[in-house]
């Protein structure tokens, strides 16, 4: 009974930790590559630097999940007088879940090429070889064997188990993740957008046991828009995304709003360009999702909230994520050309 319960336990918690990975993050529209190799670099800007820290499920006891998040992207140029470009990036994904410290780690390096269809559209393909790790602390497992009728005696770990059943404490695997990007821009700077990423194609192991099971190819559908209204202003963005990881599946649906408080100085940069931004998002059958940012400049700081609907609202307090980002976007040398991406 004890080795089905564990390994449902590791099975199902290394599933959610990946899924969370790639795109549970209430922030997942600040950096796309995360989930689809295809959009890494796809911006304005010709480098980028973000950071996140999320803190899940901090009501109930023993099941915390904290994870932080680096995304770094550059864009080159593929001649002088083309207007193809190459993009690459860093990704560097750590979870940590529970008393039993499983953690995970995901580090990819997105690579894409995105050709200028014509004067308004784009297209990009990407791939991101990465290295996939995950591991426990075998001495926080509790056992029946461990139970005074009061509380456990403090013998963590059951070690006649864990050395016949458990082959290893850690492992891990190579991975791969692919995806297209799509973007056209009307005359009047509206961006239209869309993307399909196909992740862990490598499908390697929970490798925590002898009968270690495969992990599932990962869907990933996103789409939005950055529309420009008749307050110049004033931007509305609308945004989706749809992921299906083996048997699960799930829909964010929502919009964000931009408010330009400054455009700030192009040539002399004595005064700086501000912008603050809120949206509202809905996962489905899971959370609202409430966000902020502000910007000023290259430099942005930004909160999300989550907030649990769903059943298990009962057991969390409602109190889904608490999330905090930074990012940083700039350009190679003296260009002046407006960062519309943010």
């Amino acid at each position: 009974m004890k080795k089905v319960i564990l390994t449902l336990f590791l099975v199902v918690s290394a599933n959610v930790l990946l899924a969370q990975q790639a795109y549970n993050s209430s922030l997942w529209n600040q950096a796309p590559s995360l989930f689809n190799a295809g959009s890494v670099a796809t911006g304005n800007e010709d480098y980028s630097f973000f950071t996140n820290f999320r803190f899940q499920y901090f009501t109930v006891e023993g099941a915390p999940m904290r994870t932080n998040t680096l995304s770094t992207e550059f864009k080159f140029s593929d001649g002088a007088y083309s207007k193809n470009n190459f993009g690459v990036g860093l990704n560097v994904i750590n979870d940590q879940t529970g008393d039993n410290k499983l953690m995970t780690t995901a580090v990819t390096i997105p690579v894409n090429y995105t050709i200028q269809l014509d004067q308004r559209n784009k297209l990009s393909v990407g791939v991101a070889p990465g290295f996939y790790m995950q591991s426990y602390d075998p001495a926080t497992l509790n056992w029946g064997s461990d139970w005074t009728g009061n509380g456990f005696n403090g013998n963590y770990g059951d070690p006649i188990y864990i050395n016949s059943s458990l082959s290893r404490s850690s492992y891990g695997a190579f991975d791969v993740n692919s995806g297209i990007f799509y973007q056209h821009t009307q005359r009047n700077k509206s961006r239209f957008y869309g993307g399909l990423a196909l992740n862990h194609m490598t499908r390697q192991k929970i490798d925590f046991s002898f009968t270690a099971d495969k992990m599932y190819m990962q869907m990933v559908v996103n789409a939005g828009a950055d529309i420009t209204t008749r307050r110049r202003d004033f931007r509305l963005q609308p945004q989706m995304m749809y992921f299906r990881n083996g048997p699960s599946n799930n829909l964010v649906l929502g919009v964000n709003c931009e408010n330009i408080l400054s455009s700030g100085s192009e040539i002399t940069n004595i005064n700086k360009s501000k912008t603050v931004s809120y949206g509202v998002f809905y996962r489905m059958n899971d959370a609202v999702v409430a966000s902020f940012s502000y910007k000023i400049q290259n430099f942005k700081i930004g909160i999300a909230f989550d907030a649990n609907v769903s059943r298990l609202s009962s057991a969390t307090s409602g109190v889904g994520a608490v999330e905090i980002f930074f990012k940083s976007i700039h350009m190679y040398g003296k260009k002046k050309t407006k960062l519309r991406k943010d």
